[in-house]
């Protein structure tokens, strides 16, 4: 009896850490930049997570999001995916005049910027 709970709550435990993979089709938007030099790494990250809980994933049309850094090019990689293709597009739009955000993208050296989307089906 003891082994049965142990079990059930092991098996409960693992299926609620699974992730659920988006329902198709939706949109992966990928945006790679350089934080400006004299930005301090660490203010960077508690500003980007703080970006993600406070702004990004309260969007229409959110499904998930992740940031990354290369060390060997030093640019930063924001991966988000979207439920739909004017979803990204009216969150980049908020984005630009958002004054929540106005830390975060002072941050960001605009030269470096690039981002793309792309339909996955």
């Amino acid at each position: 009896m003891k082994l049965t709970v142990i079990f059930l709550i092991s098996t409960l435990v693992l299926t609620s850490q699974k992730k659920t993979e988006p329902v198709k089709p939706y949109v992966i938007e990928v945006t790679t930049f350089k934080y400006i030099a004299t930005v301090n790494a660490e203010t960077f990250w508690v500003a980007d997570a703080e970006l993600e809980a406070d702004y990004t994933s309260v969007q229409p049309g959110f499904i998930s999001r992740e940031s990354g850094f290369s060390q060997t090019t030093g640019e930063v990689v924001v991966v988000v995916r979207w439920k739909t293709m004017a979803d990204a597009e009216a969150s980049m739009q908020k984005f630009i005049t958002d004054k929540s955000v106005t830390t975060y993208a002072k941050m960001i050296d605009v030269k470096t910027m690039k981002m793309n989307r792309y339909s996955v089906h």
